[in-house]
């Protein structure tokens, strides 16, 4: 009897260790499948707060800093309130912030920075999480990297300070990490 437990659990055993290296397996494959899809600025048609489109394949060069973002989110308030008031804000770079929340939420939220003298700002209504699906962008704030020639350079989740992502939006010296 004691022989057909050991046996039984050495099975089980096995059984949970080969689900659990599939599952890493799997999950490792999903990022690099996102990795592969986001790698290049992708070219999308975008609604910006307002209901007209953009199109990311009119941005020519870089750097590009894509973040997700929830009005609701005291981490995103303050990782936005940080960019937009950091000194970096006018140097020459495209900026997409992007939220699925109500039209009046983020406009509510929005209202509060001086965005109308920032051209390179674009506000973008994400209601069918499409974008936020796309990146994979689950967690809030996130923000997506790229540089002069549209390539991912880095992947930031939660809230970051302006000197961390202006590191790797204008330093020569960029390394390609996830």
């Amino acid at each position: 009897m004691k022989n057909l437990i050991r046996k039984f659990l050495l099975v089980v055993l096995s059984a949970l260790m080969v689900f659990l290296i599939c599952g890493v397996f799997i999950k490792k494959t999903k990022a690099e499948k996102v990795f592969d899809r986001i790698k290049t600025l992708p070219d999308l048609v975008l609604l910006d707060i307002l209901g007209d489109t953009i199109r990311t394949s009119q941005i020519h060069t870089g750097p590009v800093l894509i973040t997700f973002f929830n009005p609701e989110c005291d981490y995103c308030k303050y990782e936005i309130t940080s960019l937009l008031s950091s000194t970096h804000i006018d140097r020459q770079l495209t900026i997409l912030l992007i939220s699925y929340a109500d039209r009046s939420e983020i406009l509510s939220f929005i209202r509060q920075f001086d965005i109308d003298s920032t051209s390179n700002l674009y506000l973008l209504h994400d209601p069918d999480f499409r974008m936020s699906n796309l990146f994979k962008a689950n967690v809030m704030p996130s923000n997506y990297i790229y540089n002069d020639s549209l390539q991912l350079v880095k992947i930031f989740k939660g809230s970051t300070k302006p000197e961390a992502l202006m590191r790797y939006m204008f330093n020569d010296d960029k390394r390609q990490e996830n």
